[in-house]
């Protein structure tokens, strides 16, 4: 009975030991899992911190400008550049943060720009919904707020595009070239658009009008969003692979249209070029020496430009810093480059 009632014991003691590794064990991956967890959150939490710093540190004595927008845009990277040169030749601090196109990065951008009581902010929403609200906690801070291409309500000074008529043109543009290429035979045409944009809706809409009415031999065969080169290099092959008889790729922006351009050429030989068509809008270098050197790209509709832009912005900015009186909502010129005055065009906007 002694052995017998000794044996239970053990075999008790045993058993609680054994629980007690599994709990230990347990406990060490519970315990590591926390700590990487921390680990993310601590660099998250220090990425924030940098970038906070880094508008901070670049607030001075002087007239200072925060500016929020996607740099992956071709047009919009050449737009920060132009506002940071003509910023410091007005003696103003222009702080540019990289939106991501993430509408949360965004919010936090801004936020970080008021806590560093910057005297204006420029954004180009990546939602316009989104932003409102910290919009209008900048501007109860005594911060200028500038909306750019898209609407913000919340916003001292609007530029914008009119963007139903800057579509047409460009749609006007691949309609001529469809008549003059193809007459009225049937031919296939492809768009890319950006939906997410209400803006850039109402350039896809001018764009289909366009070519419905002035073309109306061209059959619509396929649609995908397009934002950055990537985006329209991407479409242009696809859309090649399932719609191997298109003759024309439209698109609501710079990055869709050189990117196509390359896409394209990707597919067919360079002797066939001329009976191929791309067109954009933005009329960005980029696009420019495609249309100069005789590729798909056939021309694109030119808004100001990204350095005109930057300029303009700084201006607008200048103005709010000098009390000049101006109209809250302020719209970039239309004129479309094609091989006519694209030659001209590179000349005043990027020779150097």
């Amino acid at each position: 009975m002694k052995k017998k009632l000794i044996s239970i014991m053990l075999t008790v003691i045993l058993a609680m030991g054994l629980a007690g590794g599994c709990g230990a064990s347990g406990g060490g991956n519970s315990s590591q899992q926390e700590d990487t967890k921390n680990e993310t959150n601590e660099t998250d939490e220090a990425n924030e911190t940098d970038e906070a710093n880094e508008v901070n540190a670049n607030v001075s004595g002087s007239y200072t400008v925060g500016m929020t927008l996607n740099l992956g845009n071709l047009t919009w990277a050449e737009l920060a550049e132009s506002a940071k040169t003509h910023g410091e030749e007005l003696g103003m601090t222009i702080t540019v943060q990289n939106s991501n196109d993430d509408a949360t990065t965004q919010v936090s951008q801004i936020e970080n720009f008021i806590q560093a009581e910057v005297n204006a902010i420029i954004v180009a929403a990546v939602e316009s919904n989104s932003v409102e609200d910290v919009c209008k906690a900048a501007q109860d801070a005594g911060i200028k707020v500038i909306a750019y291409t898209q609407v913000i309500e919340n916003a001292d000074a609007r530029y914008l595009v009119d963007a139903y008529n800057t579509g047409y043109a460009c749609g006007e543009s691949a309609a001529e070239w469809i008549k003059e290429i193809y007459g009225d035979e049937e031919i296939e045409w492809a768009l890319q658009d950006l939906p997410k944009y209400p803006e850039i809706i109402n350039r896809a809409n001018g764009i289909k009008d366009a070519i419905e009415k002035l073309a109306p031999n061209a059959k619509l065969v396929a649609t995908q969003p397009a934002e950055v080169m990537e985006d329209g290099q991407k479409n242009a092959e696809n859309f090649m692979q399932s719609n191997p008889d298109i003759k024309v790729i439209t698109s609501i922006g710079s990055g869709g249209g050189a990117g196509a351009n390359e896409g394209v050429k990707s597919y067919i030989s360079a002797e066939d070029y001329e009976n191929f068509g791309i067109f954009g809008i933005d009329a960005t270098e980029q696009e420019i020496m495609n249309i100069i050197n005789g590729d798909p790209q056939k021309s694109s509709v030119s808004l100001g430009g990204g350095a005109v832009h930057g300029k303009m912005l700084i201006d607008i900015a200048d103005n709010f810093r000098n009390d000049v009186e101006q109209d809250v909502d302020q719209f970039m010129p239309i004129t479309v480059i094609d091989s006519a005055n694209a030659q001209e065009y590179y000349d005043e906007q990027y020779a150097k």
